[in-house]
C-alpha cells in the first residue's frame, strides 16, 4: 500500500466550518466623537503645533490637554491623543520626545523630559487573538526627571522625585526618590 494513500483530504464539510471561524471583528475603543478629534488634531492641530510655537499650550488645551503654569513643550514633541495629557506647573518636554498617550499620561509639577524620550500609554493585549488595544495610564511624580531616549512602558507610576537616567527602559511602578538606570530599570545601589 502507498503512503499516499493513507493520508486523507479534508472532508467539504470541514473546509466550510474553517471558513465560518473566521476571527471576530475588532470593535474600536474610540467614539465617533474622538475619532473626528484624532483627525482634527493629526491635519489641523499639528500643522500649527509646529508653525506656530508661541500657540503650542493653547494649541494643547484647546484639544482638551490640561496644562499648569510656566510649561514649555518643544515644537518636535509628538502628542497622539491630546486630551489624555495632563502636565503640573513648571514641567518641561524637550525635542523629539513621544507622547504616546492612548491612555492618560499625568506629569507632577516641575517634571523635566529630556530629548527623544518614549512614554507609552498603550499597548496590545497579547494574550487574546484579537489583539485589542489597551489604554493604561503613566504618571510621572513631582520634581521627577526622564533622561535622554529613556522608554516609560504603559501601567507605570513613578513617585516623587524620581530620576531615570538615560536609556533606561522602565516596565513597572516605582515609590519616590528613586534614580533607575539599565533596561529593565533597576534602582541604583
Amino acid at each position: 500500500m502507498d503512503s499516499k494513500e493513507n493520508i486523507q483530504s479534508p472532508s467539504p464539510r470541514s473546509q466550510s466550518d474553517a471558513m465560518e471561524q473566521a476571527p471576530p471583528k475588532r470593535k474600536s475603543v474610540w467614539s465617533a466623537k474622538d475619532r473626528i478629534i484624532r483627525l482634527l488634531w493629526g491635519t489641523v492641530g499639528r500643522a500649527v503645533w509646529h508653525c506656530l510655537p508661541c500657540f503650542r499650550i493653547s494649541i494643547l488645551r484647546l484639544f482638551g490637554g490640561r496644562v499648569g503654569k510656566r510649561c514649555t513643550i518643544a515644537s518636535s514633541v509628538e502628542v497622539t491623543v491630546p486630551w489624555n495629557i495632563t502636565m503640573g506647573d513648571d514641567s518641561h518636554i524637550a525635542e523629539h520626545v513621544i507622547l504616546y498617550s492612548l491612555g492618560t499620561i499625568t506629569l507632577g509639577n516641575n517634571v523635566r523630559i529630556d530629548t527623544k524620550a518614549h512614554l507609552c500609554a498603550g499597548s496590545h493585549d497579547m494574550r487574546d487573538t484579537t489583539f485589542p488595544l489597551t489604554r493604561p495610564p503613566i504618571t510621572v511624580g513631582d520634581n521627577s526627571y526622564i533622561g535622554i531616549d529613556a522608554y516609560i512602558g504603559p501601567n507605570v507610576s513613578l513617585g516623587n522625585d524620581t530620576c531615570v537616567h538615560a536609556r533606561a527602559s522602565v516596565y513597572k511602578s516605582f515609590d519616590d526618590g528613586v534614580e533607575l538606570q539599565g533596561n529593565p530599570a533597576r534602582p541604583l545601589s
